[in-house]
């Protein structure tokens, strides 16, 4: 079981634009600093059982990571890891919305058997998706010397620090391969709670960021599509509070030829938004073998920089699973520039270990 006894997930209100949500996913940095609930350790059963699926799939697969693409939930029985990946689920869906699993055995795996099982626990949530135009299913973050300020460049593709943002999906999982000689602190906070305290100090900002905006699609864009989309920070629907994080992504949007610039009233709204974020975040440092999954409908998530280290196998690497799942939160018709994956017309599906 997880290093400490679940709390009960909280009631759930109806949201109402302008007024604070009641939601189990409202948290602050503070509170979940003095709680392991959110901690699951892999026991020795646990992997003895993820062990096992491994040599099942790789008897169908052989030692091609791509045929992971055929592998679907129905193929990924996680045995005695079963019902607390269950459990896990049910927190990332209608809890706090994120998980973090410890002890996947990095060290001890080869790398082929530790994506079958880390393939597998994402079957458990939703479909994998493409993280980029090349199709990588599982994406590589990892310092590749590109600029964060060009809008055409992603922040996993830099070492330097990420303002709070959320991923182009339903969950976001992270395994964590290698740490970094220095930095590289993971920071996650409850968007709805960074929703409820701007609510209380300037709902006049707040509604600024009900409207939508232009984002940035990094020029990940087929012939003649505009290279942008539009979409609200804060969106309600059904009585849900979905939230869509990333000013960077709206910065760069903005700035893009034929786009208005953020007004003065937007730039206040997310000056505040940062200084909240910061108020209420958690921080968690990455050890190696660490699963973290957040929900990106109520939870965003950031990183400081970091410096690496000097030999290329050491660098800090994490891969990661975009997934989708259009249980996980109800979502406004513009989410489905964040939930489908990044695919062109040349995009060809791959897995690369």
């Amino acid at each position: 079981m997880p290093d400490d006894a679940r709390n009960p997930v909280p009631a759930r209100e109806p949201a109402e634009a302008g007024k604070p949500v009641i939601d189990p996913a409202v948290w602050t940095g503070a509170e979940m600093a003095g709680r392991t609930d959110w901690i699951y350790t892999l026991t020795t059963e646990d992997t003895a059982a993820l062990g096992d699926l491994a040599k099942r799939v790789r008897a169908t697969i052989g030692d091609d990571p791509n045929g992971l693409l055929q592998i679907a939930r129905a193929d990924a029985d996680l045995g005695a890891f079963g019902a607390p990946m269950a459990e896990i689920f049910h927190q990332l869906k209608d809890g706090h919305g994120f998980e973090l699993i410890r002890g996947m055995p990095v060290a001890t795996w080869d790398r082929l058997d530790l994506a079958i099982a880390y393939w597998a626990i994402g079957l458990q949530i939703g479909v994998p998706l493409s993280n980029n135009p090349d199709g990588d299913m599982i994406g590589h973050v990892t310092d590749m010397g590109l600029d964060y300020e060009n809008p055409n460049h992603r922040g996993y593709q830099t070492s330097a620090h990420m303002l709070f943002h959320t991923d182009q999906c339903d969950v976001v999982s992270l395994l964590c391969l290698q740490t970094a000689q220095s930095g590289g602190e993971s920071k996650i906070v409850s968007a709805p709670a960074v929703h409820n305290e701007m609510i209380r100090r300037r709902p006049d900002l707040v509604a600024e960021l009900t409207a939508d905006m232009f984002w940035t699609k990094h020029g990940e864009v087929v012939p003649g599509e505009d290279p942008w989309y539009r979409m609200a920070v804060f969106n309600y629907l059904d009585g849900y509070l979905t939230t869509a994080g990333g000013y960077k992504h709206i910065e760069k949007g903005h700035a893009l030829p034929g786009n208005p610039p953020l007004t003065a009233a937007q730039m206040e709204a997310f000056a505040l938004m940062a200084e909240v974020n910061e108020e209420l975040h958690l921080s968690m440092e990455f050890e190696i073998g660490d699963i973290q999954l957040l929900n990106s409908h109520v939870t965003m998530h950031s990183r400081t920089a970091y410096k690496d280290w000097p030999a290329p196998e050491k660098r800090r690497r994490l891969w990661r699973l975009w997934l989708h799942n259009k249980e996980i939160r109800p979502r406004p018709d513009a989410f489905s520039h964040r939930t489908g994956g990044i695919r062109t017309p040349q995009t060809i599906l791959r897995v690369t270990i």
